[in-house]
C-alpha cells in the first residue's frame, strides 16, 4: 500500500523539478531519479503521469485556492483589503514557486486531457469566483466603483499574477521582479477605486 509520506515526498521533488525544467520535461524516470526510487516505485504511488498531475492541482489548490477562500472570507477587512492580500499571496506563490500555477494551467490546457482540464477548470471557476464576489461587495458598499462588471475585474486581477509568472519563466529580471511585485498591488488598487476608464 502506498504511504501517503512517501507520496509527499514524490510530489515534493516533483514540484521542484517542475519548476526548474517545466512540466513538458517532468518524466516518471526524472521524478525517479531525484527521489532516489525506481520507475516502478513511483509508479506504485502514482500509476499515471495523470495522476501524478491531479496531485500536483490538488497542491496548488491547498496552496492557492485555500487560502485564498481564507483571504476572503475576513470580514474585518474591506473587500479591496482583501483583494489586495489575494494577489498578493498569488504573486509570492508565482515567484516562490517559480511559475508553477501557471505552468500547471499550461499543461492541462495543452493536453487536450479532459480530467485535467475538469480538474484545472475547477481551480480556476473557484479562484476567479471569489475575486467577482469580493469585487462585487466592494461596488455594493460603493468601496469599488462600478466602472465594470464584477466578471471583468475579476478577469484584470487574474491577469496580474498571471503577468508575473510569463515574465518570472522568460525574462526572469529578480530585481524588476521584487519592483513590480511591491508596485503593481497598491496600483491596480489605485486604478480600481479611482473609477476611472482607460481609453
Amino acid at each position: 500500500m502506498p504511504s501517503p509520506e512517501r507520496q509527499e515526498d514524490i510530489l515534493d521533488r516533483a514540484l521542484e523539478l517542475a519548476a526548474s525544467t517545466g512540466l513538458a520535461e517532468l518524466t516518471m524516470k526524472k521524478i525517479a531519479a531525484r527521489v532516489g526510487f525506481s520507475e516502478a516505485a513511483i509508479y506504485r504511488h502514482f500509476p499515471t503521469k495523470q495522476a501524478l498531475l491531479l496531485a500536483l492541482m490538488a497542491r496548488l489548490e491547498t496552496r492557492l485556492v485555500r487560502r485564498v477562500e481564507t483571504i476572503s472570507a475576513e470580514d474585518g477587512l474591506a473587500p479591496a483589503d482583501r483583494i489586495a492580500r489575494i494577489l498578493e499571496h498569488h504573486l509570492g506563490l508565482v515567484l516562490e514557486k517559480n511559475s508553477l500555477p501557471i505552468l500547471l494551467l499550461a499543461e492541462a490546457s495543452a493536453s487536450g486531457d479532459p480530467v485535467l482540464l475538469r480538474r484545472m477548470r475547477g481551480i480556476m471557476q473557484r479562484y476567479v469566483g471569489i475575486l467577482q464576489r469580493l469585487v462585487k461587495d466592494g461596488m455594493d458598499r460603493g468601496e469599488l466603483p462600478a466602472t465594470a462588471q464584477p466578471e471583468t475585474v475579476a478577469m484584470l486581477l487574474l491577469g496580474v499574477p498571471a503577468g508575473m509568472a510569463i515574465e518570472h519563466r522568460l525574462i526572469a529580471n529578480r530585481a524588476l521582479e521584487r519592483r513590480v511585485a511591491a508596485e503593481i498591488v497598491p496600483f491596480v488598487l489605485q486604478v480600481l477605486g479611482s473609477g476611472r476608464t482607460l481609453r
